[in-house]
């Protein structure tokens, strides 16, 4: 059960500090508990265990379902514990706003309202707070119905908290999908309909394995590595008519009119699936509309441009560490530009033959 007790409340005036605000969020988390049900699972994320706890049942679905396959194994404490819910399900309200309106930025982020131990965000519109205390190695998820939550909200759990508890780590989010094998595979970066997804997802059933179509999580140092840390995938219409055999896999077909296509391959294709491997390259796709595919290398600002600008756009706080390990691992890993033609079964077979030379040569020292 949370460690905050849903005794005598907490929330008795408006929180001085950060940490103040985060102490009444866990006292509601804890209330909300008590009314509607307690539940938690723990997943083992790039080698670090979340412990995930639940007011109620509406949002553990879909706030578990895209790390279904990082479920962890065996017993262990927990080195972050993260506390979600709702104010409809379990009839329990947030700890009123201790700044005012006008301290929301663009970003999330509450302005005047973050310190170095306590990150906050409150996305208007989108209506989902977050907030992480590093000092208790607690974090809150809450929004004020879980009706209310953004599609894309489900395929990526986790990436904000995550964002901001690895800061001082050698792991990183990225917007970037990435395949390969146990030996070793590639990033593949770019902006929102680079080509991310369908480059992806056109290696399923190739002789290269799948860790993300969109975010993954990457160790830059010693060694770049990237671990699955989702295992979804998105397509917009357009893009999963070129996948016609994924069309009864896809979860959300009833909502596709304002959604894009979302599927979890960790059921329809567990076999598809890899938990990480050693990042031989970084590749940016480029549609070029002729029929063949091929690989030439990049420059390192090229792939920079195509990794940076978007991880900081989604991730708040931290921006200049951030580009600081995007610059290790471009640097550490070899850059390549995908020149991908219209005819799809060429990317795997090109990108098969990148990786399996790369791997060679990793092998050879």
């Amino acid at each position: 059960m949370a460690r905050a007790q849903a005794g005598r409340s907490p929330v008795t005036a408006r929180a001085a500090t950060p940490a103040e605000f985060v102490e009444q969020a866990e006292w509601c988390f804890a209330r909300a508990a008590k009314a509607a049900g307690f539940d938690q699972r723990t997943f083992d994320l790039g080698g670090h265990r979340i412990e995930m706890q639940f007011a109620g049942t509406k949002l553990l679905d879909p706030m578990t379902r895209a790390l279904a396959h990082c479920a962890a194994r065996g017993d262990g404490p927990a080195e972050l514990r993260v506390c979600f819910f709702d104010t409809e399900s379990t009839g329990t309200a947030m700890a009123p706003p201790a700044w005012s309106p006008d301290q929301y930025t663009g970003s999330g982020q509450i302005a005047g309202f973050c310190d170095d131990r306590v990150e906050t965000s409150y996305q208007v519109g989108w209506d989902v707070f977050q907030c992480l205390d590093r000092q208790r190695r607690v974090a809150l998820y809450w929004t004020p119905s879980w009706r209310l939550l953004p599609w894309w909200e489900v395929s990526f759990p986790l990436r904000v908290i995550l964002h901001w508890w690895l800061r001082d780590t050698e792991l990183q989010p990225v917007h970037a999908a990435a395949v390969g094998n146990a030996e070793g595979g590639v990033l593949i970066a770019g902006a929102c309909g680079a080509g991310k997804s369908t480059t992806a997802l056109s290696c399923l059933g190739s002789r290269l394995q799948y860790a993300g179509d969109d975010y993954t999580l990457a160790r830059v140092e010693p060694a770049p590595y990237v671990h699955c840390l989702y295992n979804t995938a998105k397509l917009d219409p357009q893009g999963l008519e070129r996948f016609p055999h994924l069309a009864a896999s896809v979860a959300n077909r009833g909502r596709l009119d304002r959604e894009k296509a979302m599927l979890f391959l960790h059921e329809s294709q567990p076999a598809a699936l890899i938990g990480g491997f050693p990042v031989r390259a970084v590749v940016v796709p480029e549609v070029t509309g002729r029929q063949d595919t091929a690989v030439e290398p990049a420059t390192q600002s090229l792939t920079m441009l195509a990794l940076a600008p978007t991880t900081t756009r989604h991730l708040p706080a931290a921006r200049a560490r951030t580009v600081a390990k995007l610059i290790r691992l471009t640097k550490s890993a070899g850059c390549y530009k995908l020149l991908a033609g219209t005819d799809l079964a060429q990317i795997p077979e090109a990108l098969t033959s990148l990786v399996e030379r790369l791997n060679r040569e990793a092998a050879s020292g």
